[in-house]
């Protein structure tokens, strides 16, 4: 069948519905997935002849072999679906977003009689009243710090009915707590300082502030001065935060303010939180354009995968360039928020100075990144030249063995992209075939199961290998090589300690059939670039061999005999006070314990004399 005809079969089943699309090469790996109104009338428009398609398209449509498609109800679960399964398959060419880690959030539990504070990530639909989110851990747990020294929230984490489970701690001493674990405060009494901490969290200060007056003003009126004076005391911490806090905004509406700028593949997202006319939080992130999209796509790609996992929604959504299906996102969100939220794209006023100050910082990080790129790529430069290789060294996989003694012997892996550490794709390697003590079986091995599979599923092989060790380390990785053909299709190399082992600066490196160590010249950014390889494989390396090491350690001889399980575990050793002495019991002494029969006695002597 030919591509027309097979591209035909593969075309005309498809519906007039909404839905997702699928598009895969020819070895099933995912190209590109897209939502769309009418599956039928999308996935036909890349391959019309008269398509107006970006040159970066037309490159991935060239490779289409299948396409997959699920339909939907409505154009709008199809947007959900295209964002869940984009951040789920990570396609070539889709906008990825790299950095998916998630605001800190402070969650009260509120659901709960007697509420506490903690903090979290992922923000849920359990009942518990959400604050955030914050730029860093560290400054939630500064305002919990905060909040703890203001009002007497319990520092518990008991689950609290109001009756008293215990004595009260030193913080009901210092007056830091109200004792609800003692029973010695209502909910109704409790619930009133949980109401002051969400109107702290809230940003509701001059609420707050007014409301302690009052109470203050009370206190001294009645003569309760210590009570009075603690009010102070809590207005003058509270005030002190509110002058610390930077106001940009005179409107009370939550808004997102996001922008966007692309270069080089890449896309940097600035967004900046602002929660009741106060900056919260500011974060850039980083996406994968590989299809360089404009930013208008670029920046509708990052709304669906961003906001798929955030259920603290604002109000305001304010962006530097309009997006396709506004409209749609707009609609999605306020149904997940169950109120409105707007997208807007303002051209005057305060709105638009907010968004021109997430555009500049867009930029400024967009080149702080290029700028890093740079010197990557001069390094990568320098090191093709200086170790003549065959190939550019875009990808480096190092390797290290770490053995002490013979004993849980382990290979490392780790991958440098473009001069920058991919720590996903880090391997580990428990040693299989090889006793005692043999690096050059080892390393043999290792390579041997990497590369093989490799080979195996069709994966890209790296540019570059590096192996920890001397010549003979070098020739064994060669000879491993070999054994799969694979000599002369990537580049090899190892870095040895010199002369002298903790002066970095005697290091040598060795090229397979040169005898003596490649020269670099003094302070050489390729040659650093290849120390940090080697030491990140080294420090992988040993990490899981303490692990493993660990894991011996801690184990029992009487774990895994049938028969004995906790219980009995602790039994034994209860009654013996260690291995030793049940090593030196005799059957009759096992057998005195109850459930111990002289089987089960016999199976306990053969298991801890071993």
């Amino acid at each position: 069948m030919n591509s027309k005809d097979r591209l035909k079969k593969i075309l005309d089943p498809i519906p007039k519905l909404p839905g997702i699309y699928i598009m895969k090469d020819g070895k099933g790996e995912m190209l590109y997935i897209g939502k769309a109104k009418s599956l039928f009338h999308r996935v036909r428009s890349y391959f019309s002849e008269a398509a107006d398609l970006a040159p970066r398209t037309r490159i991935f449509v060239r490779k289409v072999q299948d396409i997959k498609f699920l339909t939907t109800k409505t154009e709008q679960e199809a947007l959900i679906l295209e964002s869940n399964f984009i951040k789920k398959h990570q396609p070539r060419y889709n906008v990825l977003l790299k950095d998916d880690k998630h605001y800190p959030y402070i969650r009260m539990t509120t659901q709960e009689t007697f509420p506490r504070l903690e903090v979290v990530r992922r923000v849920k639909k359990d009942g518990a009243t959400y604050f955030g989110p914050y730029t860093m851990v560290k400054e939630v747990r500064d305002t919990i710090r905060l909040i703890y020294k203001i009002f007497p929230l319990r520092q518990s984490n008991d689950e609290l009915d109001g009756t008293a489970k215990r004595r009260p701690c030193l913080n009901y001493q210092m007056k830091r707590c109200l004792a609800p674990c003692a029973g010695l405060v209502t909910p109704e009494d409790y619930s009133k300082v949980v109401n002051d901490v969400v109107l702290f969290l809230k940003g509701r200060n001059t609420e707050l502030v007014k409301s302690l007056k009052e109470k203050m003003a009370e206190a001294s009126t009645h003569q309760r001065y210590e009570e009075a004076a603690v009010y102070r005391d809590k207005i003058d911490a509270i005030k002190t935060v509110v002058d610390k806090q930077k106001i940009i905004s005179t409107s009370q509406v939550n808004q997102d303010v996001i922008a966007c700028t692309s270069d080089r593949g890449w896309s940097m997202v600035q967004l900046l939180a602002v929660r009741g006319g106060k900056m919260i939080a500011e974060k850039i992130y980083k996406l994968k354009n590989l299809n360089q999209e404009d930013d208008n796509e670029t920046l509708a790609s990052f709304l669906k995968q961003y906001y798929a996992d955030e259920s603290v929604l604002p109000s305001e959504i304010l962006l530097s360039h309009a997006v396709e299906d506004a409209e749609l996102i707009a609609g999605w969100l306020s149904e997940t928020k169950q109120s409105k939220v707007s997208l807007e794209v303002p051209q005057k006023g305060k709105k638009r100075d907010l968004v021109k100050m997430a555009e500049e910082n867009a930029r400024f990080a967009m080149r702080t990144e290029l700028d890093k790129e740079d010197v990557a790529t001069r390094s990568l430069e320098e090191l093709q030249e200086t170790l003549s290789l065959k190939k550019f060294p875009r990808v480096i996989e190092g390797f290290d063995i770490s053995n002490i003694s013979g004993t849980s012997a382990v290979g490392s892996m780790v991958v440098f992209e473009n001069a920058k550490a991919e720590k996903g794709k880090y391997r580990r390697f428990k040693i299989k075939t090889v006793e005692g003590i043999d690096d050059y079986a080892m390393i043999t091995e290792v390579m041997i199961r990497r590369y093989a599979r490799l080979l195996d599923e069709g994966k890209p092989l790296p540019d570059l290998i590096l192996i920890d060790g001397g010549k003979g380390h070098l020739n064994t990785g060669f000879k491993a090589l070999e054994s799969l053909e694979l000599e002369g299709r990537i580049d090899l190399a190892c870095i040895a300690k010199g002369k002298f082992r903790s002066n970095v600066e005697t290091d040598e490196v060795f090229l397979v059939g040169k005898k003596n160590p490649v020269g670099f010249r003094e302070s050489s950014p390729s040659r650093f670039l290849l120390q940090r390889v080697r030491d990140e494989a080294h420090r992988f390396a040993i990490d899981y061999h303490r692990k493993l090491r660990g894991k011996g350690s801690l184990s029992s001889p009487l774990e895994g005999i049938p028969g004995i399980g906790k219980k009995r575990r602790l039994m034994l050793l209860k009654e013996f006070g260690s291995i030793e002495n049940i090593k030196n019991a005799t059957l009759e002494d096992l057998q005195k314990l109850p459930g111990i029969t002289q089987p089960l006695a016999e199976k306990i002597t053969r298991a801890v004399t071993v």
